[in-house]
């Protein structure tokens, strides 16, 4: 089941989300084609054979499939300079398709209590679009075990954890509009004060190159849908 609080705040930027069912990697170019913003979500483990690494834990929760798709649908948003917002998986995934790295396994960053708690703080850096929207100290939700290890080369750090150093947020350096965060927005989407943050990040992102259009979305589900927007 899609999680609420990404169509509710693809709406309350201004658009209208559509799902479709994930398609073949040549679908991607075809897909990109017919939006203007791309949103990459959380979900399974990214395959370690995309950044040159055997597994190390002992885990199933992969999805070839998704990754192959995913990946397709990154190359072809930066060929047809479609913006991207991502959240966990879509931020590690990103950092991957750049030429980054994952740290496979990782530890106090998995949450005892529900998505809408905040239990993590966050440190943004000065100059920023996650500086303007939360400040320079807000706390966030966690759940992830993974996270960026090796930076990709076209990527700067915007946010992290001041505990451990965690990159919780990362931008692009070459004028590609993108953000990717670590956390969760969409589960604190009826939060009244997240709804304002979550929807920004939406906005600001796509600002850059477009005011109206498509925003496609990958799912957190096995079975991964995309979520489109458009304009009234």
């Amino acid at each position: 089941m899609l999680q609420k609080g990404f169509v509710e705040g693809v709406k309350k930027a201004g658009g209208i989300p559509i799902i479709l069912p994930i398609g073949d990697e040549e679908m991607a170019s075809y897909y990109i084609s017919l939006i203007d913003k791309l949103i990459l979500t959380g979900g399974q483990n990214v395959d370690p054979k995309y950044y040159g690494e055997p597994k190390t834990i002992d885990s199933d929760d992969y999805h070839l499939q998704r990754d192959i798709f995913e990946l397709a649908l990154i190359k072809e948003a930066i060929k047809q300079n479609k913006p991207i917002f991502s959240v966990c998986r879509g931020t590690q995934l990103f950092n991957v398709a750049m030429g980054g790295s994952l740290y496979q396994d990782i530890e106090d960053h998995w949450q005892d209590t529900s998505a809408e708690y905040t239990t993590q703080r966050l440190v943004t850096e000065p100059d920023t679009v996650l500086r303007e929207i939360y400040g320079e100290i807000s706390h966030i939700n966690s759940f992830h075990h993974q996270s960026i290890k090796d930076l990709a080369p076209n990527l700067k750090v915007v946010a992290h954890d001041p505990k451990d150093g965690i990159i919780e947020a990362v931008t692009t350096t070459d004028g590609f509009p993108y953000l990717g965060v670590q956390w969760h927005p969409e589960f604190l989407f009826e939060i009244a004060q997240k709804i304002k943050h979550f929807s920004t990040m939406l906005s600001m992102n796509c600002k850059p190159v477009y005011d109206t259009g498509f925003l496609y979305h990958i799912c957190l589900l096995p079975v991964t849908k995309i979520i489109g927007m458009r304009d009234n």
